[in-house]
C-alpha cells in the first residue's frame, strides 16, 4: 500500500478541523458515549433487539452508561451534551427523549420501533424522501430505526435508508451503525460562518459561466429524477406546535429540506508547485517526513509525496458558487437560491447575493465542508499537475473556467467512468457528507486518485467520491457534463435493500 500522500493531520488542518476526528468505526465506537430512555409501550420484539444491541455496543467499544447516569451529569434534568440518546417506541408528547437533552446539536436521538419502515415499497427517491423527514419530525429524532422478527432498517436525516437481517445484527451494527452515531448530521447554523452580505451578483460576467452551467445542468438533473425537490416542513405534521418550533430551531429556521447540491468551483489562479529536490534552501532544511505542513506569516505550506518526490505547495483560498440549502435544485432562481462559500486559511465564509430581501431563506448546505474538501483539493492537484503537466487539462480548466462540483442520492461503479476519471470511497464508514469525515475521506480519496493517475501514466480528469450509505460526489468540468454522464448509469441509493 502506498504512504498517503498528505497526512490525516494535514489534511484535517487544511480544511479547519479543530479536534481530532474519529475516521475507523473502532475509534468513532470508542469516542461514543450512550445511553437508553426508559421505554414507553415497547413489544417483546422492541426488547429482545435491545438487549442484544446493547451487548454489542459494549463489546465493540462504545461507552453505554444508565439513563440516571446521563441525567446526573447535565444540568435542569436534561442529559449532558454529546451523549446519544436510544429511545424505544412512540412516547409522549411533552415526555419524548428530545424534551430531555441539554442539546439539539451536540445530543443525537435514535428512536427504534416496532415494524417496516412506511414507504419502503417506494419505487421514487423523492417518495422516500417524503415518507423519511415526515416520520423524522413526527418522532423528532435524528436517526430511526425500525425493527421486524427478520431485519432491521437505519434511516438518517442524510436520505439514507439500509435494511440488514438481523442475524447481521453484530458486524452492521459496528460498520454503519456505530459510524452514523458517531458521525451525525448537523445542520450548520449561520453562525458558524463570518456571513458576507451583497457578496456577489449573479448577473455580473464574472459570474456567468458558472451561473449559465448551473442552470443548464439544473435542468438536466431535475429530468434525471436523481434530485429530490424541497420537502417543505411547514407542510409536515407535528405532535405539536413546540416540536414545530424545535424542528425549526435546530434546521436554523430553513425553511425545507431537499438533498443533493450542485456547485461551480470559480476560476482559481493555478500556482505551478514546487519540487522539493530544486526548492529553495529553507525548505529543503524542513523535516516534512516528521510533519508534511507548516504554516509561515499565515500561509499554510504542504509537501505532498507523490512516489518519491515530494511536491511544495501553498494552500490556496478557494470560492464555490453553490445552490443554498432547501432550494429546488431542478428550478433554480440566480436571485436567492445561489450563495458562496470560500475556505479561507481553515475558515468558511459565506457570501449573499446583492440584493437579497432581509430575511430570506438562503442558509449554507448541508453539505458545505465536503464542497469545500473537494475544492481545496482540486487546486491543490491542479498546482501539482501545473507542476509535472504544464499542459493538464485539470489545471488549465480550474484556472480558466473552474470545475463543476456536484452531489445526488446514487451510485455509479468505476466501469462506467471515462477516461482519466477515478472512483473512490467505497470502503469508508458509511458517514454523511456533511461530517468533517466525509470531508476527509473526500480529499484523501482525491488525493490518491491522483497519485493512481501518475502511477498509471494517465491523464486525470477528475473524480467520483462514493459515501457508502448515502450517495456520490462527483468533479468534472461542467455540471452539465456531469448530469450526461451520470443519467443512465447511476443507481439509487439501496434503500430497503441492502444485504
Amino acid at each position: 500500500m502506498e504512504a498517503a500522500v498528505l497526512s490525516t493531520e494535514a489534511i484535517s488542518r487544511i480544511i479547519g478541523c479543530k479536534s481530532t476526528v474519529p475516521l475507523t468505526p473502532q475509534e468513532m465506537a470508542c469516542s461514543l458515549r450512550v445511553a437508553f430512555y426508559p421505554a414507553v409501550n415497547t413489544s417483546e420484539t422492541l426488547e429482545k433487539f435491545l438487549a442484544i444491541l446493547r451487548v454489542i455496543l459494549i463489546r465493540a467499544g462504545v461507552n453505554v452508561i444508565s439513563y440516571d447516569e446521563a441525567l446526573s451529569e447535565g444540568n435542569n434534568s436534561r442529559v449532558r451534551k454529546g451523549i446519544v440518546l436510544i429511545a424505544p417506541g412512540e412516547g409522549e408528547p411533552g415526555n419524548l427523549a428530545i424534551d430531555h437533552v441539554a442539546s439539539l446539536t451536540d445530543n443525537t436521538v435514535v428512536g427504534v420501533y416496532c415494524g417496516a419502515m412506511p414507504g419502503m415499497g417506494e419505487s421514487r427517491f423523492q417518495n422516500r424522501v417524503d415518507v423519511l423527514v415526515s416520520a423524522l419530525v413526527w418522532h423528532m429524532v435524528q436517526v430511526i430505526i425500525y425493527v421486524d422478527d427478520e431485519s432491521w432498517t437505519i434511516c438518517t436525516m442524510n436520505g439514507g435508508i439500509d435494511t440488514f437481517s438481523l442475524a447481521q445484527l453484530e458486524a452492521r451494527a459496528l460498520d454503519s451503525l456505530i459510524p452514523k452515531l458517531a458521525a451525525p448530521v448537523v445542520p450548520p447554523q449561520m453562525s458558524d460562518f463570518a456571513v458576507q452580505k451583497d457578496a456577489f451578483e449573479p448577473s455580473v460576467p464574472n459570474y456567468q459561466i458558472s451561473v449559465h452551467d448551473m442552470l443548464a445542468g439544473s435542468v438536466l438533473w431535475g429530468e434525471s429524477g436523481l434530485l429530490a425537490s424541497q420537502t417543505r416542513l411547514d407542510e409536515l405534521t407535528y405532535r405539536n406546535h413546540k416540536y414545530k418550533r424545535i424542528a425549526a430551531a435546530y434546521l436554523s429556521s430553513r425553511t425545507g429540506m431537499s438533498y443533493g447540491f450542485l456547485s461551480r468551483q470559480l476560476p482559481l489562479a493555478v500556482t505551478p508547485a514546487i519540487e522539493l529536490d530544486y526548492a529553495h534552501q529553507m525548505l529543503r532544511r524542513i523535516d516534512w517526513e516528521q510533519k508534511d505542513f507548516i504554516e509561515i506569516d499565515d500561509q499554510m505550506l504542504v509537501a505532498a509525496k507523490l512516489g518519491d518526490k515530494r511536491f511544495v505547495l501553498r494552500v490556496p483560498e478557494v470560492t464555490v458558487l453553490c445552490t443554498r440549502s432547501g432550494c429546488d435544485k431542478a428550478r433554480l432562481d440566480p436571485s436567492k437560491d445561489l450563495v458562496t462559500l470560500t475556505l479561507s486559511k481553515g475558515r468558511v465564509m459565506l457570501g449573499l447575493a446583492k440584493g437579497l430581501p432581509e430575511g430570506s431563506d438562503c442558509q449554507p448546505s448541508f453539505d458545505t465542508l465536503i464542497i469545500l474538501a473537494h475544492a481545496v483539493g482540486n487546486a491543490i492537484l491542479a498546482s501539482i499537475l501545473a507542476k509535472i503537466k504544464p499542459c493538464s487539462k485539470f489545471a488549465l480548466a480550474l484556472k480558466h473556467q473552474g470545475l463543476a462540483i456536484t452531489h445526488w442520492h446514487g451510485f455509479i461503479d468505476a466501469t462506467s467512468l471515462p477516461e482519466g476519471y477515478y472512483l473512490h470511497g467505497n470502503n469508508n464508514p458509511p458517514v454523511s457528507c456533511s461530517t468533517a469525515q466525509a470531508a476527509i475521506y473526500g480529499l484523501r480519496g482525491k488525493l490518491a486518485a491522483l497519485q493512481k493517475s501518475i502511477a498509471d501514466g494517465k491523464e486525470y480528469l477528475g473524480d467520483a467520491h462514493i459515501e457508502p450509505s448515502h450517495g456520490t460526489n462527483m468533479c468534472g468540468r461542467s455540471i452539465k457534463d456531469l448530469a450526461r454522464l451520470v443519467t443512465g448509469i447511476s443507481h439509487f441509493c439501496s434503500a430497503g435493500f441492502s444485504n
